[in-house]
This record gives C-alpha cells, sequence and structure tokens, in this order.
C-alpha cells in the first residue's frame, strides 16, 4: 500500500510542488496463507468493538468524524490493529522514497511511474529475502502480492503500469537476489474486501508518519514486525531511498 504522492515533481523547476509530500512510502504485511483467517478475525472484532461494519474497511487517514469516533478513540483502534500487525515479527516492510533526490539524482526516475516502480522492486527484494531467512530455500514457497487497485477506469492504467512493472522486476531480480517465488502477477483487490491490504495500508502509515511528520509514535509500535537482520531493520526492513 501506498502512502503520499509518488508525484508533484516539477521538472521546470527542479524542485517539489508545494503541497506535495516529501516522501512517497509503500508498505507490505507478509504473513504465511495459514494466519489469514486467523488476522481476519482479529481485525473484525476490534472494529465491532467500536462500533464498526466489521466488513467495511478502515484506511490510516480515514478521519476519526467520517468513522463517527472520538479522537481517543481513533487513537486506541489505530493501536490495536498496529498491535495486531507487531504480534508477527519478520512481517513488515516498508520503502520509503525521498522524492526530490529520487528525481534530481537518479537519471531513470523521470515521472510517478518510474518512482512507483523502483519502489516495488526494492520492495519484492526484501520480501524474497524474508522468505529465504524463514526457510532456508525461498524457491519451494510461491508468493502471491495482492494490491490494492485504483477502482475506476480513470485509474486502471496504473494499475497496467504496476503489472508490467512487477513482471519486469520479476524477471530481472536484483544484484542480491532472483524472484522465481513470486506468482506470475500481482493481483489486484478492493482494499473493501480484503483486510491483508488494510493492514499494509496500515504499516505504510505508520512508517510514512515518522519520515513525514518526524512522528515515531506508531512507528514504534510495528517496530518488532519489521524485518531485521543481525538486529537492524534499516536497510533489511526499512529502505530509504
Amino acid at each position: 500500500m501506498r502512502v503520499g504522492q509518488p508525484g508533484g515533481f516539477d521538472t521546470e523547476k527542479n524542485e517539489l510542488n508545494k503541497n506535495t509530500s516529501k516522501y512517497f512510502t509503500i508498505g507490505a504485511f507478509m504473513i504465511d496463507a495459514n494466519e489469514i483467517i486467523n488476522v481476519e478475525k482479529r481485525v473484525k472484532d476490534i472494529k465491532i468493538k467500536y462500533g464498526l461494519d466489521p466488513n467495511h474497511e478502515i484506511k490510516w487517514h480515514t478521519t476519526y468524524s467520517k468513522l463517527g469516533l472520538t479522537y481517543e478513540q481513533n487513537i486506541n483502534l489505530k493501536t490495536e490493529i498496529l498491535n495486531i500487525i507487531r504480534s508477527y515479527h519478520n512481517s513488515s516492510f516498508g520503502i520509503v522514497m525521498n522524492k526530490e533526490k529520487s528525481y534530481k539524482e537518479k537519471n531513470f526516475i523521470n515521472n510517478h511511474n518510474d518512482l512507483y516502480s523502483v519502489a516495488l522492486h526494492l520492495l519484492m527484494e526484501r520480501c524474497c529475502m524474508a522468505i529465504t531467512d524463514r526457510k532456508g530455500n525461498n524457491n519451494k514457497i510461491p508468493v502471491m502480492l495482492i494490491a490494492d487497485s485504483r477502482k475506476n477506469n480513470s485509474n486502471n492504467k496504473l494499475d497496467k503500469e504496476l503489472q508490467t512493472a512487477y513482471l519486469r522486476a520479476k524477471n530481472m531480480g536484483t544484484y542480491f537476489v532472483e524472484f522465481p517465488n513470486f506468482c506470475e502477477a500481482i493481483v489486484f483487490v478492493d482494499s473493501d474486501y480484503y483486510l491483508g491490504v488494510q493492514l499494509a495500508d496500515f504499516c505504510a502509515g505508520a512508517i510514512h508518519r515518522k519520515y513525514e511528520n518526524e512522528d515515531n509514535k506508531y512507528f514504534e509500535i510495528i517496530k518488532p514486525a519489521i524485518r531485521s537482520h543481525n538486529g537492524e531493520i534499516f536497510g533489511p526492513g526499512i529502505k530509504v531511498y
């Protein structure tokens, strides 16, 4: 899931536009398929606790007034959902793109699609490394990448471009790893009906808030869930590019 705008860079002025985010963040929440039902139940129980429709999504940026909650209730709701993520160690990843540096310093990043594509490539690399960490042989573990669809015809173009970027990344791999275990295509879903994507949105939101707003409150909650290597999360689990 993504937080912040991937675009917003003025190529003529060579600077970010006003009122655009400094960072573009994508996050992932990765668990074994056998745990999906358990996670769904835990999230639905929290929604019911706060008087919300258990079958309707909650986005990271949904305002508490729109949910019909108080400010304090909204903080508690977010904390409880993030604690679900926290309980799954090495399950979470974040790619934080410094947009101005990326557009200025990388000659292969010229527009928001390029930025999104690079972020996806870096995310896939960390997912693949995490599987190797857990099982020792990633070739035997199939991975299905599920992403939030843009939901309307005017934005379906971005879905197709992301699908192309995914296939390119799958075939190329990276300097460190190949991606033989990723399924043939991204599965796009309506996040309203898929709790796994909603949790990925919360991962991205907590990580993005740390960098965009310099607020670690929510990041510290999910920190135990972020993939680490030799006790280090920055690089293995969080990549700032």
